[in-house]
C-alpha cells in the first residue's frame, strides 16, 4: 500500500496524491503511510519540516510509548492491540507526527483501529485535526478492554480447573504452562500500555500548540481515564495469577504429599513384615525352627500385622 494524503475539503474528504501536500497545508489533512520503510516518508518529512530524529524514529519498530516535542511539530509513539484469534495477540506501533493542519500516521501493515478512524473521517465526523488524533488514541484504547477481558476468563477457568478436586490430575504440567503463558500476555500489555500514560497527561493539560481547540481537554481526559482503568484492571490480573500459580503449587504439593504418605505406609507395613520373617529365618528350604506349626503362627502374626497397620493407617486417612 502506497502513502495516501486525505484533506478535508468544502465538507467532504478527498484523496490525494502526497506530492500534493504544499497544495493543501492550510486545510485539515490526514497522511497515512503504511510502510516505516516507504520512501515517501522522506518527502512527507520534507514538506512538512519534520524533525529528521522523529523520522529515524519513526522507522524502527518496537519503540516506547511517548511524546516528544520539536520545534515545529510532536512525535507521538502510540500501540493498537487485536487479537484475530483468542489466543493470538498483536500489537500494532503507530508513530504520529502533530502538526499544525495535519496528522501524519506511520505504521506497518492494516489496523482495525485505523480503519474505524478513517470511515468517520471520510463521514465528516471528524472536523478538526484534534479531533482527528483524539479518535485514533481513543479508537485504540477501547480496543484494549476486550483483550484484557479475555486474558481475564482464562484466568478464571484455570482457578475453577484448579479447585475441581475431582479432574485428572496426571497431567500437571499443562494448567501452569498456560498460567505463565497469560503472566506473559499481561507483562506485555501492562509495558505497552502503561507509558501511554505519560503521553494522555501531555494531551490533557493542552501543552501541543498545534491542537487549541475549545474542549478538547475533556476528551483527552476520557482516554486517560481509560488507560489509567485498563492499567488497573492488568495489575489485577496480574496479581491475582500469581495468586493461581501459588494455589496451583500448593495444590501439586498436597498431592504429592498424598502420594508420599501411601508409600510410606506401603513402606511401614512391608518394613513389619521383614522384621517377622527375619526373625522366624524363613526360606523355602528349611521350616523355621524345624516346626511345621511354627511356620503357619509366623504367616499368621504377619497377615495379622499388616492387616491391622493398614486398616490404623486407613482410619488415619493415610490410605
Amino acid at each position: 500500500m502506497s502513502a495516501r494524503l486525505l484533506v478535508r475539503h468544502e465538507g467532504s474528504v478527498v484523496e490525494r496524491p502526497t506530492e500534493e501536500i504544499p497544495e493543501h497545508r492550510t486545510k485539515p489533512c490526514w497522511i497515512d503511510i503504511p510502510d516505516r520503510h516507504s520512501p515517501e516518508l522522506a518527502r512527507v518529512a520534507r514538506d512538512l519540516g519534520l524533525h529528521p530524529l522523529a523520522v529515524e524514529d519513526a522507522t524502527q519498530r518496537d519503540e516506547r510509548p511517548k511524546i516528544d516535542q520539536y520545534e515545529n511539530h510532536y512525535f507521538i509513539v502510540f500501540y493498537a492491540v487485536e487479537s484475530p484469534s483468542p489466543d493470538v495477540v498483536q500489537y500494532h506501533e503507530f508513530s504520529i507526527f502533530v502538526v499544525p493542519n495535519a496528522i501524519v500516521t506511520v505504521h506497518d501493515g492494516e489496523c482495525e483501529a485505523r480503519k474505524q478512524v478513517e470511515k468517520r473521517f471520510r463521514e465528516g465526523r471528524l472536523q478538526t485535526t484534534g479531533l482527528l488524533l483524539h479518535a485514533l488514541l481513543d479508537t485504540m484504547v477501547d480496543g484494549y478492554f476486550p483483550i484484557v477481558d479475555h486474558v481475564g476468563e482464562r484466568i478464571e477457568l484455570l482457578e475453577e480447573f484448579i479447585a475441581d478436586e475431582g479432574r485428572d490430575t496426571r497431567d500437571t504440567r499443562a494448567p501452569l504452562k498456560e498460567l505463565f503463558l497469560v503472566k506473559h500476555d499481561l507483562l506485555h500489555l501492562r509495558k505497552t500500555i502503561a507509558p501511554e500514560r505519560e503521553v494522555l497527561q501531555v494531551l490533557v493539560r493542552g501543552d501541543l500548540r498545534e491542537l487549541r481547540e475549545t474542549g478538547l481537554r475533556a476528551y483527552f481526559q476520557d482516554v486517560y481515564d481509560h488507560v489509567i482503568r485498563v492499567t488497573e484492571e492488568i495489575d489485577t490480573f496480574r496479581e491475582l495469577t500469581s495468586n493461581v500459580i501459588d494455589a496451583y503449587l500448593a495444590a501439586a504439593s498436597n498431592r504429592l504429599n498424598e502420594v508420599m504418605k501411601v508409600l510410606t505406609s506401603v513402606a511401614t507395613v512391608l518394613l513389619v513384615l521383614t522384621v517377622v520373617t527375619g526373625f522366624f529365618g524363613q526360606n523355602w528350604t528349611f521350616i523355621p525352627y524345624g516346626s511345621t506349626g511354627l511356620f503357619f503362627v509366623s504367616l499368621g502374626v504377619s497377615a495379622a500385622l499388616a492387616v491391622g497397620l493398614a486398616m490404623y493407617f486407613h482410619r488415619r486417612g493415610w490410605l
